[in-house]
């Protein structure tokens, strides 16, 4: 019975720990992004319009998000690094932040087609090509394998 009523107790604590945590997606402005952030969308994105910023405040991490008005959306660690870029526009994600690697492999096997989103974290780098084909690629930006 003791332990029973530990547990209640405890599973209760941690609801509202949870509960009291200042997380979820805010908006906010775009003078509140990491300079490095607000750097990078400054040197690719210039000739975009933003529509929306947002910080995402979770347990553990914060990430924020741009949203521009055609669509295109970079996501950034708390740092201000980008993770995720998505541009479906006519040009795709911009050649400058693509890992020349990455972009010599497009070029060699995928001709025509170009990047709509990329996405890295420390061990890998993903990217999708207009044509919705998926592939993966290791830190250095060496080919890993075709993804479905």
């Amino acid at each position: 019975m003791k332990k029973i009523v530990y547990l209640s107790a405890a599973l209760t604590l941690a609801m509202s720990l949870f509960a009291c945590q200042d997380g979820g997606r805010k908006a906010i402005g775009f003078d509140s992004l990491p300079e490095t952030a607000k750097t990078f969308i400054n040197t690719h994105f210039s000739d975009k319009q933003v529509s929306a910023v947002y910080s995402d405040n979770s347990f553990a991490d914060k990430e924020y998000e741009v949203v521009f008005s055609d669509g295109a959306n970079v996501d950034f660690t708390k740092k201000g690094e980008w993770d995720e870029v998505e541009d479906r526009d006519a040009d795709g994600v911009p050649l400058a932040i693509i890992p020349q690697p990455i972009a010599d492999y497009v070029t060699a096997n995928h001709a025509g087609q170009y990047v709509v989103q990329i996405t890295k974290d420390r061990n890998e780098y993903e990217i999708e090509l207009n044509s919705t084909l998926e592939i993966s690629f290791d830190a250095d930006g060496n080919f890993v394998s075709y993804d479905d």
